[in-house]
C-alpha cells in the first residue's frame, strides 16, 4: 500500500472517530501573491520607503491590520521573484474596501513595479490564495513577535493536493499541542499556483517565545510531529532556494505595519 493510500485511510479513520480538529476564528486572514522582476526590487523598495506614510494611511483606510510583505525566490536562475502578503481584515465589507484599495492612486503607484500571476481570479491584482490551515496557538502578551514566512512546493497530482488539504483541514491534536509548546501562534498556510502547473505553499506564523532555535528543535523532536511529517513531507517539493538544513524555504520580510 503506497503512502497516498495510507494518508487517505488515516484521514478517514480519524475524522470518523472525531479525533481531528480544525481551529476556527472570526478574523479574516488573507494570503496573496504577486510577481516582481529582480531588476525592479531595489526601485520598488526605494518607492516603498518614500511613500510609506501614504501606504500606512491607505492600509488603515482599507481596514487592513498586521500587514506583512515577504520576498522569496522559487528558482535560483530565474529573473523573477515573488512577493507574499499576509494581512488581517478588520472591517465589515471586505469587497468594498479592497475595491477602494485597488482604485487608490498610491496603491497603483506601489504596485506598478510588480506583475500579476497568470493564475488568479478576474479583477485580482494580487492572487488571493486559499487558506488550508490555521491554528491560533497560545495567547501571549508579546507586542513584537518574530514573524516568519516560508514557502515550499506541493505536488500537483490531484490526489496529493486532496491529501494535503484534508490533513491540514483537521490537524492532529498532538501536532497542534507541539505548535503551542513551541510558542507559535497565528499560524496559517496558503495554497496557490504561480503558473499553470506549479503549486506553492506559503506559511506565516508569529513566534512569541524567547529562544526560537530551541523551540524549533523541540517541535522537530516531537514524536507525533515526526509521524505527521511522514505523511506530509512526500506531498511537498522542497525548493532549490532553501538554505542548508531547511525543508521549507524561509523568505525575508521586507515590509510590516501593525
Amino acid at each position: 500500500m503506497n503512502i497516498l493510500k495510507n494518508i487517505k485511510l488515516v484521514v478517514l479513520l480519524l475524522v470518523s472517530l472525531g479525533l481531528l480538529s480544525c481551529d476556527q476564528t472570526e478574523t479574516k486572514r488573507v494570503g496573496c501573491v504577486t510577481g516582481i522582476k529582480k531588476a525592479n526590487i531595489q526601485e520598488y523598495q526605494k518607492l516603498q520607503d518614500s511613500i510609506q506614510p501614504e501606504i500606512l494611511n491607505m492600509l488603515d483606510k482599507a481596514n487592513i491590520r498586521n500587514f506583512s510583505t515577504y520576498l522569496g525566490e522559487v528558482e535560483k536562475d530565474s529573473d523573477e521573484c515573488y512577493m507574499f502578503n499576509y494581512f488581517e481584515y478588520a472591517g465589515d465589507d471586505f469587497d468594498s474596501d479592497i475595491a477602494g484599495l485597488k482604485a487608490d492612486p498610491i496603491a497603483k503607484k506601489w504596485w506598478e513595479k510588480t506583475f500579476p500571476l497568470p493564475i488568479r481570479k478576474e479583477g485580482e491584482i494580487w492572487a488571493v490564495w486559499k487558506e488550508v490551515f490555521h491554528h491560533s496557538g497560545p495567547k501571549s502578551n508579546c507586542r513584537n513577535p518574530k514573524r516568519v514566512g516560508s514557502i515550499i512546493g506541493l505536488r500537483s497530482e490531484p490526489e496529493c493536493i486532496i491529501a494535503y488539504t484534508q490533513l491540514h483541514a483537521a490537524a492532529w491534536p498532538g501536532v497542534l499541542d507541539a505548535i503551542d509548546e513551541g510558542n507559535i501562534r497565528n499560524y496559517s498556510i496558503y495554497l496557490g499556483r504561480i503558473d499553470a502547473v506549479k503549486y506553492l505553499l506559503f506559511s506565516y506564523f508569529e513566534y512569541v517565545g524567547d529562544n526560537f532555535e530551541a523551540d524549533m528543535a523541540r517541535i522537530a523532536n516531537d514524536k507525533i510531529t515526526q509521524v505527521w511529517w511522514i505523511y506530509t513531507d512526500p506531498l511537498q517539493i522542497p525548493l532549490p532556494t532553501r538554505k542548508g538544513g531547511e525543508h521549507w524555504a524561509t523568505i525575508d520580510e521586507v515590509f510590516h505595519v501593525d
